[in-house]
């Protein structure tokens, strides 16, 4: 692999699950020995983290949207052509769109193979049909999104999860103290809801809040609450918080906004609440997960259903049905009254974690994919 060279392409540098899963494979590459350059508009909370990879990063003005003026278009499409003439490119790797898009119509143009790696079913059709016209192999990142390409007919998707490096969330590790900070006691059970608060999952947010004031108030009068992530629906959320603590007569939702590094959280937690990204990232810091997201709810995660989680993508790609205070209520209910088999199933997710999710092995995969993919290779 030392001769190929790779241009991963993203739309900017936010923290997200998409970013985030970038950035993973980007350091994992580096320390192949692989040679990565990066195309992103240069913004967002990760742009430190992307810069100490100390490979080349491109600043592109990203487009929000596709189609674009004609001349706009080309203008990009020749820049990110120039890039891969620089950095002698063998292949291009994109995420999302509009930049998928535009890479991808520069790596046609050089006669570069390009990858894909599919996140979710949140493209619009014309837009992921743009980049799998485009893509010479496609990556899926869950059991659902490799039921969903197919509907566009392509035949062999790969199947790579999202990779988590286990040395971000060690065991046992000494990490910031998070309850002291937020002035939480020692012994208060505390929930964790992390998710960009947009749309959809802003909504499940709220879900969340209601139930937890319901617990609050009838079963759990010690409970805490913590929410990490950054939206265009923050400060609705932030409204509901203050009125909900109104109700409970005290301070207990504790808003943290966007947080770079989300494992003194996950350790100060007792149960996450979340899906995707979160949820594997939860699991490696050995925390009982209950899982909803974009499409619904999953419901409690353990040993006996985690395959079942996963072939819906705790909720993000898939669900069981859809989410409701009472049931999000319930099963927190469930598992925090049930101590012995919290701590039993975070350990178990540990262990799951290593072996399914581990971005040596998942670096492993689409290492051996790059060496397959060849220009015009897949079957459109």
């Amino acid at each position: 692999m030392a001769d190929e060279r790779i241009l991963l392409v993203i739309d900017a540098l936010y923290i997200g699950g998409t970013e985030t899963h970038v950035l993973a494979l980007a350091k994992e590459l580096v320390k192949n020995n692989v040679f990565v350059a990066i195309a992103a508009n240069k913004t967002g909370s990760l742009v430190e983290a992307f810069e100490a990879l100390n490979c080349p990063i491109y600043s592109i003005e990203f487009p929000k949207s596709i189609p674009l003026e004609k001349n706009h278009e080309l203008a990009l499409v020749k820049e990110l052509e120039k890039i891969m003439e620089n950095e002698n490119i063998t292949h291009v790797h994109i995420h999302q769109t509009p930049s998928g898009y535009l890479a991808g119509r520069a790596a046609e143009n050089k006669n570069i193979p390009t990858i894909i790696t599919i996140h979710g079913t949140y493209y619009p059709n014309h837009e992921i049909q743009e980049l799998l016209k485009l893509s010479d192999a496609v990556i899926c990142v869950s059991p659902p999104l490799c039921n969903y390409v197919k509907t566009f007919e392509i035949e062999n998707p790969y199947l790579i999860p999202n990779g988590i490096n286990l040395n971000d969330y060690p065991r046992n590790s000494q990490v910031k103290d998070i309850r002291s900070e937020l002035q939480i006691p020692k012994d208060a059970p505390v929930l964790l809801y992390a998710s960009r608060i947009t749309w959809a999952k802003a909504q499940v947010c709220s879900i969340f809040l209601r139930a937890c004031k319901d617990l609050k108030l009838n079963t759990i009068p010690n409970l805490h609450v913590i929410v990490v992530g950054d939206g265009n629906k923050l400060n609705e959320i932030k409204t509901l918080a203050r009125t909900i603590e109104e109700m409970c007569d005290g301070a207990f939702i504790h808003i943290v906004g966007e947080q770079k590094n989300l494992h003194p959280y996950y350790s100060a937690s007792d149960c996450v609440i979340g899906t995707g990204r979160v949820a594997l990232e939860a699991m490696a810091s050995e925390k009982q997960v209950v899982a909803v997201g974009n499409h619904g709810y999953f419901g409690i995660v353990d040993v006996n259903n985690f395959e079942d989680a996963w072939n819906h993508y705790f909720g993000d790609h898939g669900s069981k049905t859809t989410c409701s205070r009472h049931l999000l209520r319930d099963d927190l209910k469930k598992v925090l009254k049930d101590q012995h088999r919290l701590k039993l199933n975070g350990i178990t997710a540990r262990e799951i974690a290593e072996e399914k999710f581990n971005i040596n092995n998942v670096v492993k995969e689409t290492l051996t994919v790059y060496s397959k993919t060849r220009k015009g290779g897949m079957k459109k």
